[in-house]
């Protein structure tokens, strides 16, 4: 609890914010001119102040002692909470918004009251209630009777229906501002604050949500056979064997929208970026089952057959159709694979033979186009390649820059040499981008990290219309992705490159 003079603030009273600057000063005025007009409430012992503490600030600041008036000691905790809000919600003003996350705090505090009062009822009660009843007796009271709600269930549900509809809101409005402080507490900050509206925030929480990448399914079925895998450094880690031939997963949904596939013969990496969409995934513990070694580097080399194993869709199945620029062409995308959206399948950590045995199984099948992408471009040098191969680097702060050119100056004999500037972090200066042909750029994304959120960060309009001319002065094409939309006056780019798609 926090204080005030010699009392103890209720907790559930510091839900509402303090009033300040003008508001409080007028409040101070009003008190040096009429005195206190409402007396401040403390509970029956005079030790917890339940409501006033606007009112006591004013009066110290004001020179004026303080009146006090006394809950009887009848009030017990849910009682005194009902008052808290019946004294707070309409003498203030407050939004849906704000009232929705009051709300919240109510149900949570309430919940807790009410678990308390039963637990004492439980201590006071006596054991033998049915003693002058038979055991038979009792059996059949208790077989007559449906089976209750488990005592949890029923104690949030009446604290949810109670706090809504004592604040005054909808029940719609309490589940909003629940998904609200879940998903993105930075958006219930701005709702309590009163900077944004319920409804406009929760449209944003959805947004964000929805531009996540999703997790490859997990199997629904454990195989009763295990398969042995090893990470980076040896340890073995067991995984089910899949139960039939394995093939791509389709990316549809996963904000990746220039391949319709994805592959994974490695997970994990060891960058340790703190924004990194791949680790929230793989350490989310609603996923453990597809990723048992969390984001530790480890080889699935059992997955090396998707790239044999894996048909086009009959609707994407063009023969005649040799390649475009367009970045919505499915029947293009539908032949692009991206490798390892959840790993850096080049970083240091990784051993030669991992890399050897994806490249095998990639130009074992040439008829994909892979697409590929590291933070380590020099171990591109002296692989081979499959000739569609679209070979990328990943350039987030200026020390990358040097050593994406000098790879890149290196490579040739792969479809496309593209630069990914995801998520843009700083301003970067360039000497040349002539060595690449396709530049992306995006803005960093919300995640939810196993030490906490990692706030979305869309970088000025300045940095990137930088880049655009550069790219553009030397041939290259753009694509902006859809995260950058939210930087005003930016023109947007969606180009990709051409003749790609045979």
């Amino acid at each position: 609890m926090t204080k005030l003079g010699p009392y103890e603030v209720h907790p559930f009273a510091d839900v509402f914010p303090l009033i300040e600057g003008e508001e409080f000063e007028e409040l101070v005025n009003d008190i040096k001119t009429h005195g206190l007009r409402q007396p401040i409430v403390l509970n029956h012992d005079r030790t917890v102040l339940i409501d006033g503490r606007n009112r006591y600030r004013a009066c110290m600041a004001a020179g004026v002692d303080p009146v006090f008036e006394t809950l009887p000691e009848r009030y017990t905790e849910a009682m005194i909470l009902d008052y808290i809000v019946s004294a707070n919600v309409e003498r203030r003003h407050l939004n849906a918004g704000q009232r929705a996350l009051i709300a919240l705090e109510y149900e949570k505090a309430f919940a807790a009251a009410t678990k308390a009062a039963e637990t004492q009822r439980k201590i006071t009660t006596p054991s033998n209630q049915y003693s002058t009843k038979s055991s038979a007796t009792v059996a059949d009271l208790r077989q007559s009777q449906p089976a209750p709600l488990p005592a949890a269930t029923q104690r949030d549900r009446k604290s949810s229906e109670r706090a809504a509809k004592l604040v005054g809101v909808s029940s719609r409005a309490v589940q909003q501002a629940k998904a609200i402080l879940r998903d993105t507490p930075d958006l219930a900050d701005k709702v309590r604050r009163g900077e944004i509206a319920l409804d406009a925030a929760d449209k944003q929480r959805r947004q964000r949500v929805a531009a996540l990448p999703k997790p490859e399914p997990i199997p629904t079925k454990p195989s009763p056979v295990m398969l042995t895998l090893r990470t980076h450094d040896g340890r073995e880690v067991l995984y089910p064997k899949p139960a039939g031939k394995v093939t791509f997963n389709e990316s549809k949904g996963s904000g990746i929208s220039w391949a319709a596939w994805s592959w994974n013969p490695v997970t994990g990496c060891l960058h340790g970026c703190e924004y990194c969409y791949a680790r929230a995934i793989a350490t989310d513990e609603r996923y453990k089952a597809a990723y048992p070694a969390g984001f530790t580097p480890l080889f699935h080399p059992e997955r090396l057959e998707a790239p044999a194993n894996t048909v086009i869709p009959a609707a994407y199945r063009d023969d005649t159709h040799h390649g475009c620029d367009k970045g919505d062409c499915l029947i293009c995308a539908y032949r692009r694979v991206f490798v390892c959206s959840m790993a850096d399948l080049y970083g240091r950590w990784v051993p030669d033979e991992w890399i050897q045995q994806v490249h095998a199984a990639m130009c074992a099948n040439p008829q994909w186009q892979y697409i590929t992408l590291t933070k380590f471009p020099a171990r591109y040098i002296g692989l081979q390649m499959p000739p569609g191969a679209w070979v990328g680097t990943t350039v987030d702060e200026q020390k990358r820059v040097r050593i994406a050119e000098n790879a890149f100056r290196q490579i040739d004999g792969v479809a496309v040499k593209w630069l990914s500037l995801e998520p843009l972090r700083e301003p970067l200066e360039f000497t040349d981008l002539s060595m690449f042909d396709w530049v992306v750029i995006g803005a960093q994304t919300e995640t939810r990290q196993p030490d906490g959120v990692v706030p979305a960060f869309a970088p000025p309009f300045e940095w990137v219309a930088r880049i655009v001319a550069q790219a553009k002065e030397a041939g290259c094409k753009v694509h902006l992705k859809p995260n950058l939309r939210s930087n005003p006056g930016m023109r947007w780019l969606d180009e990709y490159p051409a003749g790609t798609g045979e």
